[in-house]
């Protein structure tokens, strides 16, 4: 095979790990805050497609401007479906059952109002960076290397608000042990709504990222949700840096497929080396046993 298509797979393969890392990053940082799996993070997603086809496709938004307010909305949404929904179940009995059960109810719920609200048909996102890139053999349109670089930008100041701040400081002691923050003055319910908020935002930025390069529809979340599942479990649960490099093998894994197989050859390729990879180590690449 010429080195050029490897590079060119390669290059694909970054674009979708690192935006599948994106919405794993959130889906992770839900868990292991709150414990809840949250089945309607892929609805997030899907939301913030629509944000970029109206801002960018309707209104003629520039990509700066609509990135913020795909970020915002979805993000504030987050916080307020985790303030009015996830919040009083958690003094209920059988928490994690109930959470899963709601979350569930809630991605049925946003993927039908989505429905009525914008219609069944798939939707086209103009592109914000028209144009091609030739580095040597390889070609890579200017859309897909500014999802590319987006994306790490994203990923570096989520870790840097993380490692460096006070906010993100009492998020990853709160992670570790609830009662332990209580004890230290953390407000124990702010934080949550803080990091529910987030982990949607980051999916919501990753919906108006690959809104253009694909396409946008009621539907989107259901597919979008079990990747993300998947980056989740071959990363590790909890793990932040392990959902960005389940991401970029899942992302690996798709992109060299599509060379040499259709897509549900290559799909389940993917879940039989996912399994492989997890009966070798079940804790996931970057989990703790």
């Amino acid at each position: 095979m010429e080195i050029t298509l490897l590079l060119q797979g390669g290059l694909n393969g970054v674009m979708l790990g690192l935006n599948y890392g994106l919405i794993a990053l959130g889906l992770s940082l839900i868990f292991g805050i709150m414990g809840i799996v949250n089945f309607a993070h892929g609805e997030m997603y899907m939301l913030g497609g629509y944000v970029a086809y109206y801002l960018v496709g309707r209104f003629r938004f520039n990509f700066l401007t609509t990135m913020i307010a795909g970020v915002a909305i979805v993000g504030l949404l987050g916080a307020l479906i985790e303030k009015t929904l996830f919040r009083p179940l958690t003094t209920r009995p059988k928490q994690a059952l109930t959470s899963l059960i709601a979350a569930v109810g809630l991605a049925w719920v946003l993927q039908m109002l989505a429905v009525i609200c914008f219609g069944e048909l798939d939707r086209n996102v103009p592109s914000a960076f028209k144009g091609i890139i030739h580095m040597g053999g390889v070609v890579i349109t200017k859309e897909r290397l500014a999802a590319i670089i987006i994306a790490l930008v994203l990923v570096s100041v989520l870790t840097l608000f993380l490692m460096k701040t006070r906010i993100g400081m009492a998020i990853r002691a709160v992670a570790q042990d609830k009662e332990a923050a209580a004890l230290q003055g953390i407000q124990v319910s702010r934080i949550s709504s803080l990091a529910f908020g987030i982990g949607c935002a980051l999916a919501g930025a990753a919906g108006v990222l690959m809104a253009p390069i694909f396409c946008v529809s009621p539907f989107l979340g259901g597919e979008v949700i079990l990747k993300a599942f998947l980056v989740v479990i071959l990363g590790g649960m909890g793990s932040i840096p392990g959902a960005m490099l389940g991401g970029l093998v899942l992302g690996f894994i798709e992109s060299f497929g599509s060379l040499f197989f259709t897509v549900p050859t290559v799909n389940a390729i993917t879940f039989v080396l996912i399994i492989i990879i997890l009966i070798v180590r079940p804790q996931g690449l970057l989990g703790h046993e």
